[in-house]
């Protein structure tokens, strides 16, 4: 099997390379959805080569269950020199040797939680995206949710002739592939990281740490910045680097900037970044949305890229 898949990745490598500018393919195979635990996994797009990895997920009648991987066209300090088009191809079909879990159904995600694109049972879909061309390193984050719904003929499926597999085929390249138009730089990139939650011993209550970083990738400076978003679920309860101004209604939240008088962190100049944090109560796995960013020179922004990494060991 593994001659077999590296073979396909050679050969598509090199007929893409020659008329598309194909820069690297990776696999993935997700197996035996009854045992195994959640990874987190990269696709790195800046050179050729081919990276393949089993994931098993846990799952059982009316549960869901759910994985992060991100898409990036840069490593350590190694930046893809051009406009980045890549297609992320799902192929949800039986186990091999097994009858697939026909009430299954795989639903592909971004952070903000919109749907790109899903299957149920067994069947293809393919999710496009690109990268423009920045100086910056970029990263965009997706969530592969699984879902068995509880249903009267969920015994039909029990037993060890049973199993789903989700093959994800990533393709970058140096062209657009088809139905993919050119990538348009946001304005603004916003990264929302959290820690891994751990639990306060009175109280029970389970606690994280929160980073925001605003990145501004447009040619003239936000002076005296201000942020507001909405988070569901978790509590944001303090704030460094920054004021938190507004938690209210429940889960809608304002920041501005310090007031430190220094353009470095009351300024967000072009190309640069600022970053602000805190404590929070609740698991640190929701994602923030509705996000704005306004300033004292510019009208309110919304055309935004976000990021979110959840259940870091430590925030840099």
């Amino acid at each position: 099997m593994k001659k077999a898949v590296l073979f396909l990745t050679l050969l598509l490598i090199m007929v893409s390379s020659i008329v598309a500018g194909t820069l690297a393919m990776y696999t993935v195979s997700i197996d035996k959805l009854a045992e195994g635990s959640v990874v987190a996994k990269e696709f790195i797009f800046v050179g050729e080569g081919t990276d393949t990895f089993q994931q098993g997920i846990k799952i059982a009648p009316s549960e869901t269950v759910a994985w992060q991987f991100k898409v990036k066209n840069y490593e350590n300090h190694v930046i893809s020199e051009t406009a980045m088009y890549y297609k992320l191809t799902f192929n949800v079909l039986a186990s091999g040797g097994k009858q697939a879990i026909e009430p299954l159904t795989v639903t592909v995600k971004d952070p903000n939680g919109q749907i790109l694109n899903r299957v149920t049972g067994v069947g293809t879909f393919d999710v496009l995206d690109a990268f423009p061309l920045s100086a910056n390193g970029q990263e965009k984050g997706y969530v592969v949710e699984i879902h068995w719904p509880d249903d009267d003929a969920d015994i039909n499926y029990a037993g060890s002739h049973y199993g789903t597999t989700v093959n994800v085929d990533a393709i970058a390249s140096q062209v657009p592939f088809s139905g993919t138009n050119p990538p348009q730089p946001k304005q603004i990139n916003v990264k929302y990281e959290t820690t891994v939650p751990w639990q306060n011993g009175h109280s029970g209550i389970y606690k994280y740490d929160y980073k925001v970083t605003i990145t501004n990738n447009s040619a003239e400076p936000i002076e005296d910045w201000t942020i507001a978003f909405n988070l569901a679920d978790d509590k944001l309860t303090s704030a460094w680097n920054a004021i938190l101004v507004s938690g209210s209604p429940q889960g809608s939240y304002t920041f501005v900037n310090p007031a430190y008088n220094n353009p470095a962190t009351d300024h967000i100049l072009p190309g640069q970044s600022v970053s602000f944090g805190g404590h929070a109560q609740g698991m640190g796995t929701t994602a923030i949305n509705n996000i704005s960013i306004g300033g004292s020179n510019t009208s309110l922004i919304t055309n935004i890229d976000l990021t979110c990494e959840f259940g870091k060991p430590s925030l840099n």
